[in-house]
Parts: structure tokens; sequence; C-alpha cells
């Protein structure tokens, strides 16, 4: 059984901490972006810092085709006889950013939560810190007891083992149409010498072929 809005407002500040009446939206409770993120680079070539500091309201953009990690600012305790269900924010869903990390916390949980996520839209969204991002859901379990529970400890912050995982290069949409284009450049001017190149060899043949025939005649 989920636990519905008017238990939130009697157990939901043990269960999630900073805890605010006003976030608890009908059976969920919204969860915000906390203060770091991760974006997976585009090419080779982009310099950018990956994993991102973010000071109050400071903004990070996932570009279209991008992953990224998302760390929540609260801390969320999952006690053993519940489990928890996660999911965007439907404004954030609607854009295209999708959650690829999973959809429950295991009992026993107790950390911020790190959200996988993927820009599957056509345009870079924008992620605030401070930003009512997340929902979460609890639900009871029957019969449950501590010794199924999670036991390894939550996160804190974007691990070092969770950017591992991630490949160096991510073949998006965008970084694919790049490479494309600049193929398609040097194509062009590859063209364009080699036409003009052949060009100047054909009239130097051509005036050389017209002397010789002259001094025949």
């Amino acid at each position: 059984m989920f636990l519905s809005g008017e238990s939130l407002t009697k157990y939901g500040s043990s269960l999630v901490q900073p805890f605010y009446m006003d976030r608890i939206d009908c059976a969920a409770y919204s969860l915000r972006m906390g203060n770091e993120a991760y974006v997976s680079p585009e090419g080779l070539k982009d310099r950018r810092p990956n994993l991102v500091q973010l000071e109050h309201e400071q903004s990070v953009e996932i570009p279209a085709g991008q992953f990224a990690f998302l760390l929540t600012r609260e801390i969320v305790t999952v006690p053993h006889d519940l489990i928890a269900f996660i999911n965007m924010k439907n404004g954030l869903k609607s854009s295209g950013l999708v959650n690829v990390s999973g959809f429950h916390v295991d009992p026993g949980y107790k950390g911020r939560l790190v959200f996988a996520v993927f820009n599957a839209g056509p345009k870079k969204i924008t992620v605030r810190q401070n930003d009512a991002a997340f929902l979460i859901w609890f639900a009871r379990l029957e019969g449950a007891t501590e010794s199924y529970s999670r036991k390894k400890k939550g996160f804190m912050k974007i691990e070092s083992e969770l950017i591992a995982r991630v490949p160096e290069e991510s073949a998006s949409l965008n970084s694919l149409t790049a490479r494309i284009e600049r193929l398609e450049t040097k194509l062009y001017w590859g063209r364009t010498i080699l036409i003009s190149v052949g060009g100047f060899f054909s009239a130097t043949v051509a005036g050389f072929l017209a002397g010789k025939l002259t001094g025949i005649f």
C-alpha cells in the first residue's frame, strides 16, 4: 500500500530531510536538484568540466542526446518495511529528459539519490539547482524484515565509480551530425582542389600539344 499525502504529513520528516509540507504532491514528495551534476562529453574535443558543482540556483545544461547524473538535495531514508519509487517530474519528462537509473529505492537505503538521465529530446535541457525536478513515492511492504534490507551505504555525492562507467565519448545525434558536416567540408574542398589541379594540368597539356602541332605544320 502506498503512503498517502496524509501519511506523508505524519511520517515525511523521518523519510526525507530537509522536509517541507508544501512539497507534498498528492501521494508523492517533490525532491529538488542538489549541488552536483555530471554531464557526459559530446566528443573527444569537448573540454567542459563534466562534474559540475552548482551554487545556489545555478543551472546545468544537458545537450540533446547526452547522458547525465543528477544529485538530489534531500537525503532519503527508506525504513526496512518500506520501498520507494522515483521518477522525473512531468515538466522535465515532457522536454525529453528520461530517467534511466531504475524506478525504485531499496528498503534500508539512506543517502542522497543519484538520478541517471538521458536527454532524448531535440534541444538542450536546463536544470537549475533547487528546482523541483524529481518525485518519490513510498509503499509499505508486507512482512518485511531488516535482514532483507539494503546494507550498502547510500550516496552523498556523485561517486567516481559511477562516472567511470560512462563512455569518454557519447555518439549523440549532434556529435554525429557535426562529424558528417566536417567530412562533407573536407570532401568539398578536396573535390575543389582536385578539379582545379585537373583543369590546370589539362590546360598545360593542351597548350603543349598545340605548340607541338604548330611546329609540325
